[in-house]
């Protein structure tokens, strides 16, 4: 197998890929393998998913395996990839871990008021802050029950928290108290003081929650988006946000940062007094090498034996996810 990598494979991974019978390439940067001139001999690639578009994938003459570095992979060119019959694998599972760390991170920021604190200690003021409340009791609704969802549900129970799923089935899961059909998401939303997304952007799911959905949300309410912008109907989010229809946010991902990789200087979003903003970091935290090494590892081996139904995260074309 000939592979070629973005992702800073250590030494001793390549020396395990080697035994494999795989040449390995690496490259320094995404543009660096866009210019490589003989990416057509490529049997597999690991790269972003905005690198692998069809004008770079159409030199790739030989390519028969693609491995993205990350979960999404909405801006992969699917059908053509079905019709190329190439095999396209992701990282999902690896995530759960600092993506419920970081969402539970935003939740008590939230009801502790920390950015409140935070401000008072840089201007050197001694404040309380009112409106403190506690997780204990309170309503967590994850909307999506993958890997993710269930590891934050996981940890909300540790808190004494109910939780709430919602899913294409409703199908009983461990660690739900309930669990909703996305048909049922009005329900759902009713309910929850903390509204988190975790789904992937489907036909189903772009735009689920839109003005009728903000309707049925407490105003006491809290949303988190870890996910995808495109789930919420941006324009009406910054409306609740902004006439305090509803309590506040915590926003890892924006319309316009999908776009530009950042969220501009200039975006109304920045003035809001009851948001919290990250740079789309939700599933930073150590231990992410480690983990995609094992995916990886697991595929290669599937991959130069001929097993490739055996590789694990084959991602279906069909449903984008």
């Amino acid at each position: 197998m000939y592979l070629l990598s973005t992702f800073a494979f250590k030494q001793n991974e390549i020396d395990k890929l080697k035994e494999l019978g795989t040449d390995v390439k690496l490259f320094n940067s995404e543009k660096e393998l866009i210019d490589y001139e003989d990416v057509q001999r490529a049997d597999a690639i690991i790269a972003n998913h905005r690198t692998l578009q069809i004008d770079f994938l159409d030199r790739c003459k030989n390519l028969k395996w693609i491995q993205v570095p990350h979960i999404g992979i909405e801006r992969l060119p699917m059908q053509y990839l079905k019709e190329r019959k190439i095999i396209v694998t992701n990282a999902r599972g690896i995530a759960g871990t600092p993506i419920s760390e970081d969402i539970f991170c935003m939740m008590l920021m939230l009801a502790r008021k920390s950015k409140d604190s935070v401000k008072s200690q840089l201007e050197h003021k001694w404040e309380h802050h009112n409106g403190v409340f506690n997780l204990y009791n309170k309503t967590i609704g994850l909307m999506g029950t993958g890997n993710v969802g269930t590891e934050t549900a996981k940890k909300a129970k540790v808190f004494g928290m109910k939780t709430l799923g919602l899913n294409t089935t409703g199908q009983p899961l461990a660690y739900f108290d309930e669990v909703y059909k996305t048909c049922d998401v009005n329900r759902f939303l009713t309910q929850s003081d903390f509204i988190v997304c975790t789904i992937p952007p489907t036909k189903e799911t772009i735009n689920l929650i839109g003005e009728e959905q903000f309707k049925c949300m407490k105003t006491t309410a809290y949303i988190i988006n870890i996910s995808r912008a495109v789930i919420f109907k941006e324009e009406v989010l910054f409306d609740y946000l902004k006439n305090k229809k509803i309590a506040g946010a915590a926003l890892d991902v924006f319309m316009e940062e999908f776009k530009l990789g950042h969220l501009p200087k200039e975006s109304p979003f920045w003035n809001l007094d009851n948001l919290i903003i990250t740079p789309h970091m939700a599933a930073s935290g150590d231990g992410g090498y480690e983990a995609f090494i094992k995916i990886i590892d697991h595929n290669a081996k599937c991959f130069c034996s001929g097993g490739v139904d055996s590789m694990i995260n084959i991602r279906d074309y069909d449903k984008g996810y």
